[in-house]
């Protein structure tokens, strides 16, 4: 029932944490205890739950989440799939994201990565053996099917199989504002990288930090965030810690302010714009098209290579 931009003040806790609350596969959010106005033990729809049901439901990471959908996936789902049948489900983001993670068969690291825009209808298309056809090789080349739909690349570099479906004006406005997003958060874990090491300091008056960080400090605290593999892709950050080495070795700067740093922090946020999140791609692109084919030359070269050697 939280604004994900406002929790952190609402529930009192770090926005870093709301982040990860959102985003990670085992991370629950805070437990909703009785006296919550959107507690649904009283609620008559739950009333055949047991007491332990209820229980587990106060607060569900994607971990929880994934143990009470795929036993249905694999009873009800795949067996309908067996049979030759088209499913179509219809969920929130939390089911489509489990279901994705378990078809790609993605990793619980890479799965912090993966956004499901609202609203857009997104086609899986399975192989016999239930496995996710690559559409940007097998589904034009081996399968050939005419290629329809747009891919995202933020999603594909995590293992992602899947194509959106939807008219592309609203798909950017969805990557637009994604884009926001994501620079928003990333300036969250840059000062609060910033912060804590001024905090670290404690030579301010009131025992915390006096506003002054020392650059190198600063540059290998990112450096050492950023070798987390949740946080190597992240743009802003990379682009801080290159803004850092520019000062610490070309300007000779051993130090900063906590408003010199939110300063540098502002230029490249907006100089990032539309940059932190990829744009959908059409699978009918002309140059995608040209990249798909070559991906897929190589791979049947590489394929019919490791066959000659077995021979």
């Amino acid at each position: 029932g939280y604004n994900k931009d406002t929790a952190y003040e609402e529930l009192g806790i770090d926005q870093e944490l709301v982040m990860e609350m959102r985003r990670s596969y085992m991370t629950r959010p805070p437990i909703m205890e009785n006296d919550h106005q959107f507690w649904h033990g009283k609620d008559r729809r739950y009333k055949e739950l047991s007491q332990e049901q209820l229980d587990n439901s106060r607060a569900e990471s994607l971990q929880d989440a994934a143990a009470r959908i795929l036993p249905f996936f694999n009873s009800q789902i795949v067996p309908s799939i067996r049979s030759g049948n088209k499913c179509l489900i219809v969920s929130h983001a939390n089911t489509i994201r489990t279901l994705i993670k378990h078809i790609d068969d993605i990793s619980d690291e890479d799965i912090k990565g993966m956004s499901i825009p609202t609203g857009i209808p997104l086609l899986y298309r399975l192989d016999r053996d239930l496995r996710p056809v690559d559409p940007n090789i097998e589904l034009e080349f081996r399968y050939m099917v005419e290629p329809k739909g747009y891919t995202w690349a933020t999603s594909r570099m995590n293992g992602f199989h899947g194509v959106y479906l939807g008219d592309l004006e609203r798909l950017q406005d969805i990557q637009m504002k994604r884009d926001v997003t994501n620079r928003d958060w990333q300036r969250i874990i840059l000062r609060n990288v910033a912060r804590q090491l001024d905090e670290a300091d404690g030579t301010g008056e009131d025992g915390n930090g006096d506003g002054v960080l020392e650059t190198r400090q600063l540059y290998f605290q990112i450096h050492k965030k950023m070798e987390e593999k949740e946080f190597g892709n992240m743009l802003l950050l990379g682009k801080m810690k290159d803004q850092l080495e520019y000062l610490m070795w070309d300007r000779k700067q051993q130090y900063l302010t906590m408003a010199g740093f939110e300063s540098i922090l502002d230029k490249l946020h907006l100089s990032s714009e539309g940059s932190v999140v990829e744009p959908f791609v059409a699978m009918t692109d002309t140059d995608a098209r040209e990249k798909r084919a070559q991906e897929w030359y190589e791979m049947l070269a590489l394929d019919l290579e490791e066959e000659c050697l077995i021979k």
